[in-house]
């Protein structure tokens, strides 16, 4: 399972707006390494939990301003490996934090190259969610291939 530290914008978004730009984390155990995305685990802490996009990308690509609506050029979409949906049903409320799980995935991810690591970007889906600067924790289960 392999973290990944999200910053948030503390101001409302809007339906469609970029939560979090371009995020490193570790892909593979080896440079020009490659993992399978098998599931998704997303804490959220300010429980919000509106539903949203998390893009998986191959190289530190520019999604545009956070809180706007996302804005990337074609030669960096050519770095999208896929994406993942987390639904509103996906998360389970426990109070004052609610968690959303997405199991079953099977994403091939590769790193970019020379080094270990893939990125991710989150777009907000519905609503006008409020959080925190560390209101999102993304966990991710990957099975390293390499």
């Amino acid at each position: 399972v392999v973290p990944v530290a999200l910053a948030l914008d503390t101001a409302a978004y809007a339906s469609g707006d970029l939560l979090v730009d371009s995020t490193a984390f570790v892909g593979a155990r080896i440079a020009d390494g490659r993992s399978i995305l098998e599931s998704l685990v997303l804490i959220d802490e300010d429980d919000q939990k509106m539903a949203l996009t998390v893009y998986f990308v191959s190289a530190n690509a520019d999604f545009g301003t956070v809180n706007s609506a996302p804005s990337i050029s074609d030669a960096a979409a050519r770095d999208i490996l896929g994406f993942v949906d987390v639904g509103v049903g996906d998360y389970k409320d426990l109070g004052g934090v609610s968690v959303a799980c997405v199991k079953g995935i099977g994403l091939e991810l590769e790193t970019g190259t020379g080094v270990t690591t893939v990125w991710c970007a989150l777009v907000n889906g519905t609503g006008a969610p409020t959080y925190t600067a560390a209101g999102l924790r993304l966990r991710l289960g990957l099975l390293f291939v390499d």
